[in-house]
Parts: C-alpha cells; sequence; structure tokens
C-alpha cells in the first residue's frame, strides 16, 4: 500500500504533466508541434512529388526539344496525371509521418495507376484482344487483289458490312464520323477499289433519333459510293445486328441479287468491316448466326510503328485509360459470350 507521503507532489508532478504534454504535441524530431510538422511534410511532399513530373518534361526536352516538352508539361496538369503525382505526394507524406502502412497502400494505387493509364501497356492489351494484322496479301484490305488463302472465293466480294456506331447526327441533317470513323472511310475506300460489289450498312438507335445505318449511308453517298450500292439492315447491337444480316441473305431484296448476281442466294461471299478490336466478337457472334464472314478489320489501336522512346510514355493519360476500358469490354463480352 503506498501512502500518501510517497506520491510525488508539488512542482515535481507540474513538472512531469509539462513533459507528457510536450512530447504528446511534439513531431518526430521532437522540435515542432506535430500539426505543424504535418502541414510542412505535407507541403515538403508535394514539393518531392513534384520532382518527377520536372524530371519528365526536362528529359523530354533533352530527347527531342522544346515541343515535345510543352505536350508532356501539357499532359501533366491533366486530371489523370494530377491523381498520379498526388498518390506519389501521399505516398512520400505517410512514409515521412512513420505511417508505413499507409504508404504502402498508397504506393500500391500509384504502381496501378502508372501501369494501367501507361499508353504502351494498353496497347500491348489491344494485341491481344484485337483481331491480327494480315499482311497478305496486304495490311489495307482495300488493296487486295485476291481473298487470303484460307477463305473460298475471289473479288469483288459481293457485300462488305460495315457495322455502325462509326458515325453519329450533330444536328438534324448533319452527319460525322467519330472515332470509329474509319469504317466509312475503309468502307467506301472497298467500294471504289473494285473490291465489293455492294455495301450493307446496320445500326438502329435506341431512340430512333440518327440510325447509324441511316447515317452511314448518308456518310458513303458523300464519298462518293451510289445510292443503289448501298442496302441497310436494323440492330441495336451485334447481336441483332448479325440476326439482320442473316434474315437478309436467307431473303435478299432483289434489288441486292440484281447487283451481285444470282448466284449469291445460294453461296454468298460477304466480309464484315469493324474496328479491329470489335472483329474477334463480331466473328463470333455472325458463327452463331451461321454466318461464315470475311474479317476485315480496320481502326487499329495498337500502333505498330516503331519509334524512339519519350519520357512523356510513362506519364498516366486518357487515351490509355480509353484503351483500357475497350479492352476490358471485349474480354468481359469474350467471358460471357457474347
Amino acid at each position: 500500500m503506498i501512502n500518501a507521503s510517497d506520491a510525488p507532489t508539488g512542482p515535481d508532478v507540474a513538472c512531469e504533466s509539462r513533459d507528457e504534454d510536450s512530447s504528446a504535441g511534439e513531431s518526430p524530431d521532437g522540435d515542432l508541434p506535430a500539426g505543424e510538422f504535418s502541414l510542412r511534410w505535407l507541403i515538403g511532399s508535394i514539393f518531392l512529388a513534384g520532382v518527377l513530373p520536372a524530371s519528365l518534361v526536362l528529359a523530354c526536352y533533352f530527347q527531342q526539344g522544346f515541343v515535345p516538352a510543352g505536350r508532356c508539361a501539357t499532359l501533366l496538369v491533366m486530371p489523370i496525371s494530377l491523381v498520379w503525382i498526388g498518390l506519389l505526394a501521399v505516398t512520400i507524406w505517410n512514409a515521412g509521418l512513420g505511417r508505413f502502412r499507409s504508404a504502402c497502400i498508397a504506393f500500391g494505387f500509384f504502381t496501378a495507376w502508372s501501369i494501367l493509364g501507361n499508353g504502351s501497356f494498353n496497347q500491348a492489351l489491344m494485341s491481344w484482344v484485337e483481331a491480327p494484322l494480315v499482311a497478305s496479301p496486304h495490311p489495307e484490305f482495300e488493296r487486295w487483289t485476291k481473298l487470303p488463302a484460307e477463305y473460298p472465293g475471289s473479288l469483288p466480294i459481293d457485300a462488305a458490312v460495315t457495322l455502325g456506331g462509326s458515325a453519329s447526327l450533330v444536328l438534324d441533317d448533319f452527319e460525322e464520323v467519330n472515332s470509329e470513323g474509319e469504317r466509312i472511310l475503309s468502307a467506301a475506300q472497298a467500294y471504289h477499289s473494285g473490291m465489293t460489289k455492294t455495301i450493307i450498312t446496320t445500326g438502329t438507335s435506341s431512340d430512333g433519333i440518327g440510325n447509324p445505318s441511316e447515317v452511314g449511308r448518308e456518310l458513303l453517298a458523300s464519298l462518293g459510293v451510289p445510292d443503289e450500292a448501298i442496302f441497310s439492315i436494323e440492330g441495336e447491337n451485334t447481336t441483332q445486328e448479325m440476326a439482320s444480316l442473316a434474315a437478309f441473305l436467307d431473303s435478299p431484296p432483289q434489288e441486292w441479287l440484281d447487283r451481285v448476281g444470282p448466284n449469291a442466294r445460294e453461296q454468298p461471299t460477304i466480309g464484315v468491316i469493324s474496328s479491329a478490336f470489335h472483329i474477334p466478337r463480331a466473328i463470333r457472334l455472325a458463327s452463331n448466326k451461321g454466318l461464315d464472314l470475311i474479317p476485315l478489320p480496320c481502326a487499329y489501336r495498337n500502333n505498330r510503328t516503331e519509334r524512339p522512346f519519350l519520357a512523356s510514355n510513362l506519364v498516366p493519360n486518357a487515351d490509355a485509360h480509353v484503351l483500357l476500358g475497350l479492352s476490358i469490354k471485349e474480354i468481359m463480352a469474350w467471358v460471357l459470350g457474347r
């Protein structure tokens, strides 16, 4: 049992109390209050994280000059890049405060953001998703002089089915192609080169405004394809478009037979034009409907041109995230059998 006389009293108690209060409010180095230290370290963390973007801009300048450096700087002030730099700053800040678990979590997010937002990574992913580039007889199918060896028949084919989603209405009677517009251009080139006798446009808008099949027809006509060589079918998605194509070929209109010849009723030679990432799904869904289509991929996202490495390639960007989204969508469709 402790007597009251044994307990510390007076100045000793006050001194110990002051020491405890002081140590509870000090920074790790014992010089600053914790709150002030945290604020200063936060500012320091932002400064240290800023070394990375500054180094990338300088590297681009020394690699290729002022213009690439300016483009790199522009990339670095975009929201996706600011999140990337912010994650690095949070990592440094937590590490400086001794919060190593939080620092590891933040660094994990920083690493994931670096990879998933990287153009080279997503182009490599697209190379797995996209239809292979056919080198023979020519990478551009509108320049083919014969069909690839694995496909029977000869040129010209009876029809090139141009899948919708390549254009839209900006205003009434004002059509424009979008990022998939190469589908329209390739279809027109295929017709003018004599590769196909007709073009079949596809697609129906869910709200009935600006049906892709109609918009595609208008744009093809503006590129010099005669209206009588263009036919249209419906479908709100690829599955419905393939069902409509099967119905079209089962009972083809006489106008189409007049252009392609009567033999097309029994053994038509049909190609399908779509973006390279979409072609595998289109062929798979066509096969489900008993259609044997010749793949005519275009609008490749995986750039196979050899270019020197540039420091700005390390910066996460919106274009890379678009590729990631397209890849995930096609992978999910493959997994679900759609």
